[in-house]
Order: structure tokens, then sequence, then C-alpha cells
């Protein structure tokens, strides 16, 4: 794949422009790695199709402890809920 010189300059610069932002923190997180493929995927011409959905709230129920954990460590009782 030959890539003309023009969208090397482009690429540099996106990627240039990239860095000053993303790398203030010296961390690179998903939604910056994305924001930083996509365009230049655009310079390419290369299709692109990401989705970045929150994930979901789940609900945390506390477990029970089983009734054999008992047996296991006597000393240790359930405690109610």
């Amino acid at each position: 794949m030959d890539i003309p010189v023009f969208k090397i300059f482009a690429i540099f610069g996106i990627v240039s422009a990239w860095a000053q932002k993303a790398l203030v923190d010296n961390k690179v997180t998903l939604k910056e790695a994305v924001d930083l493929v996509v365009p230049i995927a655009e310079v390419l011409g290369v299709e692109t199709h990401i989705d970045l959905e929150e994930p979901e709230a789940v609900d945390t129920v506390p477990e029970e402890v089983p009734a054999s954990f008992d047996k296991v460590n006597p000393e240790l009782k359930k405690e109610p809920l």
C-alpha cells in the first residue's frame, strides 16, 4: 500500500495534535485511542465502525453465606443482612 506524502504529513499532524491532549496525564484511555484511530482511518480512506457504549450498571446483591460455611470455620458466624 503506497501512501502519498501529503497523507503522511496529515497523519503526522493528527498524531501530534492528539498527543498534546491525550498524553498530558501519561495515560491513554480507550476513548483517547479511538479518537486517534478514527481520523487516521479517514485520511487513509478506511471505513471504521466503533461503538463505545457506557457499561450498564450492575446491581450487586450480597451473596448469602452458605450453610456449610459454619462447618468450615465454626468461629465465624453468619450475621443477618
